[in-house]
């Protein structure tokens, strides 16, 4: 069966700079990546990422091996005393060209530059844990660790409907979230309960083929009830039911 659904018939190839609406808790914003794969409903993405500047006693974070022999602690030493150290480092020739290329988020072709010259990297090339330091009996080493419960996301899947070839167009969908959740944020409880209602009568009317006089007669009948802001509807076996928040038992309704 062919998905005719809106927007499910883009296509994007291996390599393009893309943008989606991300979610992160309650934040929405513009991501970006570039596209790895592309199922007939999911476009598979690669985050990107700054390259590593990191050093750690002056060694490239990426060439820094973890498993070094434990070493004695030094003299004098306490829990404060700073045993390593971690610092970002800039080539210039990396400035330089970051300046040449002008690289913006709302320009996928200086994304694709920077990726290309080296300056972005795939998010899964950077190292996302911490360095700390392992102290025991034998001494202490300087170690790579990754937190047990951090998961840092690298990949992401998007149906290709949510997945944009420009910024505007992400930011757009950014903007009508906020914008819904301002009108929100307007709505008396009366008008909020009349909604979740309106909800409720659309998915029974589309679910039972009903009509436009059959969802009418419902909607009369629950806001002629008093404190209307305080009922919850639900679908149940094809049935409309209502019930007071507070209480626990659901009714059937009878016209």
């Amino acid at each position: 069966m062919i998905n005719i659904k809106k927007g499910f018939g883009k296509r994007f190839k291996h390599g393009d700079i893309v943008y989606w609406c991300n979610k992160s808790r309650n934040e929405y914003s513009v991501q970006y990546g570039r596209v790895d794969e592309q199922f007939s409903d999911a476009v598979c993405i690669d985050l990107l990422e700054p390259k590593e500047t990191r050093y750690i006693n002056g060694v490239p974070i990426d060439e820094f091996k973890d498993n070094q022999k434990y070493r004695k602690l030094p003299k004098g030493w306490t829990h404060n005393t700073k045993l390593f150290d971690l610092e970002w480092k800039t080539d210039s020739e990396d400035e330089k060209l970051f300046k040449e290329l002008c690289v913006r988020i709302d320009d996928p072709e200086s994304i694709k530059k920077a990726y290309e010259s080296g300056l972005l990297v795939k998010s899964n090339k950077i190292f996302h844990g911490n360095i700390e330091t392992d102290i025991t009996k034998e001494g202490f080493r300087i170690i790579k660790k990754y937190p047990m419960w951090q998961h840092h996301i690298t990949h992401v899947s998007i149906r290709p409907d949510k997945v944009y070839f420009t910024y505007q167009e992400a930011k757009a969908e950014v903007e009508e979230y906020l914008a819904e959740f301002r009108r929100q944020a307007t709505l008396s409880d009366y008008e909020w309960a009349v909604e979740e209602i309106d909800k409720t009568l659309n998915h029974w009317k589309v679910f039972q083929d009903a009509t436009d006089e059959e969802v009418n007669a419902y909607r009369e009948w629950l806001l002629s009830m008093k404190n209307v802001e305080e009922i919850e509807t639900r679908i149940s076996f094809g049935n409309i039911q209502w019930k007071y928040e507070k209480n626990k038992k659901w009714n059937n309704i009878v016209l």
